[in-house]
């Protein structure tokens, strides 16, 4: 005979799970402030789910549970109560004030007497912990249930959750004014540019006499820094109290001297903020009297390391095989501007990778960097003539491919090209006899995935854009873009949509991730939202051709573009007479 017997038939609720972050060191700081506190937060939490004719189902130490019919009120009440709070924080100072992490799921919910069950009271008790302090995470249910163009969220992909049977795909609200990183966050995706902080440089160890020229040494290091694209960099210095800056940086760059009688040692050191373990570090020995003259090879080798390590990638280390330290710099730079998204950065990048194609002609760099550039400006529509780009590109590739290019680049960006030209047979027979001698190059594994999305081939593709992320340190919105397609295509929609949105608050003008982003919304069934991704196309891109971007885009099977163009269509991108 059951213990418990329900008062009503299950139905459909939304749960708001909320905690305080920091409750027990608060307590213990101030018993009494903190008691006297959560009295007033409780009147308010409880007032603020009445009006919006929500249940609260406890409020138990410093977390509360309330029941909702629909995920506008929950959420209309999560923000109300963040704003709240947040609002009387600022008379407090920072060790004192309160801050929720809140979590909302939909689905159903049992009632037996005041006791409330349901996976989705456990999801968002779940979810809450993820949340950023001041936060509110939901649930994937609960952004679909939400379709409202002006509520912002940022994905933070799909998790396990302790005793849910499935991966549960988690948002974060983006529009409150929550601090710090939250405990659980989303894959990278290769957008943020690395933030570095450089630190005092370490002097304890040397006579006072050479102290000014360490404090000129680390100036020149900042210098050189703060002039490479792709690197922000932060002074430290100038907040000693927080040994950042004051900022949220990512790594740390540790330098110091050691004196051993006329002979100094330098040495760098680049550290990963959060585990503190070493990303890259260097030494350098030289008399006292010649320390100011090293000051420009040291800043020198520290920025190298930082291409190499954080901003470049591994690729970088190949490409130092030229020797020629003028056409290493041409590479580089050339890099830097192929990866600003313009047309005039992507026209300089060609400039100088073919000069260095030029200069060195048995090596097979500049050329294979030359096709990479020129596939990519014909097919992102940069050039007019693209028939024309894309014979060029394959003639600079295979000219790379013959001198036994390592990174496997050469090959890929044949079958690109290939694949652009309508021979999707020989493209394929490409990519499955590309052999990779030095697996390290994050752009080859980036291009078979496109190659592989046009082919159906989308799991496979989604792989490669993760390896390809995994392998770079730099801004590519170009990843996560194919990457996005990739999932569109396979059906992953509430992926593509999220991923899309990454790239898209990185790279706001980006045809292809919008016209991702419109289409997911349309199959999740977010009409607002698709629209309003729908004008800002229309918006940002008033002469765009939609259909012919489709026509150009080398599909194997045709009911993709159809998907496509139903899709664009339902989001308002596309008329019926299209």
């Amino acid at each position: 005979m059951p213990t418990n017997t329900l008062d009503q038939a299950p139905r459909e609720m939304v749960a708001l799970n909320a905690d305080i972050v920091g409750y027990s060191k608060l307590l213990a700081d101030d018993f009494e402030a903190t008691t006297a506190a959560m009295e007033e937060y409780h009147h308010l939490v409880e007032r603020r789910i009445a009006e919006s004719g929500g249940t609260l189902v406890n409020f138990v130490g410093d977390n509360f549970m309330a029941v909702f019919d629909s995920a506008t009120d929950a959420m209309r009440t999560s923000i109300t109560i963040s704003a709240e709070i947040e609002d009387k924080n600022t008379d407090l100072p920072t060790a004192r004030r309160v801050r929720f992490r809140m979590g909302i799921d939909q689905g159903e919910v049992s009632i037996s007497g005041e006791n409330y069950f349901g996976d989705a009271l456990n999801i968002a008790a779940r979810i809450q912990a993820m949340a950023v302090p001041g936060g509110v995470s939901v649930s994937g249910r609960v952004y679909r249930s939400l379709d409202e163009p002006e509520l912002r969220f940022k994905s933070m992909g799909r998790k396990d959750l302790k005793n849910i049977p499935e991966e549960v795909e988690v948002y974060q609200f983006a529009d409150l004014p929550a601090e710090g990183p939250g405990p659980s966050g989303g894959r990278t995706l290769a957008l943020e540019a690395p933030t570095i902080a450089v630190l005092p440089i370490h002097t304890e160890m040397v006579d006072p006499s050479i102290v000014p020229a360490a404090e000129m040494l680390r100036a020149d290091l900042i210098y050189r820094l703060a002039n490479m694209p792709n690197l922000n960099v932060i002074d430290a210095a100038v907040d000693a109290g927080t040994g950042t800056g004051g900022t949220s940086a990512r790594y740390l760059l540790e330098t110091g001297i050691h004196q051993f009688g006329d002979q100094v040692r330098v040495y760098a050191s680049v550290l990963e903020v959060s585990t503190l373990s070493p990303v890259t570090s260097d030494r350098w020995t030289s008399t006292s009297a010649d320390l100011l003259a090293i000051s420009d090879q040291i800043a020198d080798d520290v920025a190298r390391s930082l291409e190499i390590e954080l901003i470049i990638g591994e690729p970088a280390r190949t490409y130092n095989e030229l020797g020629d330290p003028e056409a290493i710099k041409k590479v580089y730079q050339g890099w830097y501007r192929l990866t600003s998204g313009t047309l005039e950065g992507w026209a300089g990048a060609v400039e100088l990778f073919e000069e260095v194609a030029v200069s060195h002609p048995d090596q097979p760099y500049g050329h294979v960097l030359s096709a990479f550039a020129n596939w990519m400006g014909a097919a992102q529509g940069m050039v007019k003539d693209r028939e024309a780009y894309l014979e060029k590109a394959l003639d600079q590739a295979r000219t790379a491919a013959a001198m036994d290019e390592s990174t496997g680049l050469a090959s890929t960006v044949i079958a690109a090209i290939l694949m652009s030209q309508g021979n999707a047979t020989e493209a394929l027979e490409v990519v499955e006899a590309v052999e990779i001698i030095r697996p390290t190059c994050d752009v080859t594994f980036a291009v078979e995935g496109s190659v592989r999305r046009y082919l159906g081939d989308w799991e496979k593709s989604v792989d490669l854009l993760d390896k390809a992320m995994r392998l770079s340190s730099v801004n590519k919105p170009w990843y996560p873009t194919v990457q996005a397609c990739s999932l569109y295509l396979g059906g992953r929609v509430e992926q593509a949509a999220s991923t899309a949105e990454a790239v898209i608050e990185y790279q706001p003008n980006n045809l292809e991730a919008l016209l991702v982003l419109a289409a997911s919304q349309a199959e999740l069934g977010l009409d607002r939202r698709a629209h309003a991704t729908a004008e800002l196309i229309k918006e940002r891109y008033p002469a765009v051709n939609v259909e012919k971007w489709l026509a150009g885009n080398p599909y194997q099977d045709a009911a993709m573009v159809d998907r496509w163009k139903t899709d664009l269509t339902t989001a308002g991108v596309l008329t019926d007479s299209s």
